[in-house]
């Protein structure tokens, strides 16, 4: 008899257990048809066991009529059986779920792909073209020295060949800013940003606005590096597309999360286009998505110009520090 209880009381106790786990998950399967049914025959189970316990006890008053215990078999049965039946399409949702992350780790690969190769091409274009000439240019105007030239002439050579090498400095460190900005390294995600505007020699008439509260705040590398590509990328698209006059950026801080707005008013693009045909959206959407961040645009055809907006979780590298 003693054993018996023991073996009730365990069912009840396992059973109430199964109950509790199953209505927690119903949630995290998106309130599903199949489990919510096998919540149900959990449930109604649990109950059957504690009717069991009290026609053990033999407390009259609350044992289940054999009539109630026969229909709670026959709902139990009927729950299984749907819920059975529907619960491939929890596998499918699952099935969906992978298939949508793995074709996301592959678009992010792709993209971070094409992003290197555009850089290196991008290096190799501005060396071949930008300092390649002038140091072929430094290389004969010092071969042009002569002891038959008059001192003179070759103090004019030396000179030329001086300037040169100044273009060509000037060039290679041009050349390593775009590559890895120090000031941004150095002062900041402000800084680098004001920085990259004030060199913009494409900018032409158009007014570019930038407002931040950020100040001399610092964050953590990978959101300094990644904001500030993605505020080029924009400008840069503006520039080169929209024929725009207007850029109208703000970066703001607040409650441990970064904001970013962007606007210009050019002549607007649909965006599920620009996303497939080379405007760099799907890799600013990669590289905000590795921040786990967001990034919305909208614009549409027709002089409607654009908005982006971008929000990330930053925390102060002073705060972090502090934590530490």
């Amino acid at each position: 008899m003693l054993l018996l209880k023991i073996l009730l009381i365990t069912s009840i106790v396992l059973q109430f257990f199964a109950v509790i786990v199953a209505l927690r998950l119903m949630k995290r399967t998106k309130y599903n048809v199949a489990w919510m049914l096998l919540s149900i025959a959990f449930t109604i189970m649990c109950f059957l066991r504690f009717g069991e316990w009290f026609q053990f006890t033999d407390d009259r008053s609350l044992t289940l009529s054999p009539l109630t215990v026969a229909w709670c078999g026959v709902a139990t049965s009927l729950c299984l059986a749907i819920g059975t039946f529907f619960l491939s399409k929890i596998f499918q949702y699952i099935e969906r779920l992978e298939a949508q992350r793995r074709l996301t780790e592959r678009r992010i690969l792709s993209t971070t792909l094409r992003t290197e190769e555009k850089m290196r091409l991008r290096f190799s274009k501005e060396l071949h073209d930008g300092l390649g000439p002038l140091l072929s240019s430094a290389k004969m105007a010092m071969s042009a020295l002569s002891d038959e030239n008059s001192a003179e002439t070759n103090n004019e050579i030396v000179k030329s060949a001086m300037n040169v090498i100044d273009e060509s400095i000037c060039s290679l460190r041009e050349i390593s800013n775009n590559l890895s900005p120090h000031i941004l390294k150095d002062f900041g995600l402000t800084r680098g940003i004001n920085n990259f505007i004030k060199r913009l020699v494409n900018a032409g008439n158009v007014k570019i606005t930038f407002k931040t509260n950020l100040g001399s705040d610092r964050f953590n590398n990978d959101t300094e590096v990644i904001l500030y590509r993605v505020t080029c990328e924009l400008i840069n698209n503006s520039l080169k597309y929209a024929s725009c006059s207007k850029i109208n950026i703000s970066l703001q801080y607040q409650n441990e999360v970064i904001t970013l707005i962007y606007s210009d008013n050019g002549i607007g693009f649909d965006p599920k286009n620009s996303f497939e045909n080379g405007m760099g959206l799907s890799n600013i959407s990669s590289r905000i998505n590795s921040l786990k961040g967001s990034f919305s645009i909208d614009s549409e055809p027709g002089g409607k110009g654009m908005q982006a907006v971008i929000v990330v979780n930053g925390i102060l590298e002073n705060d972090r520090n502090r934590e530490n």
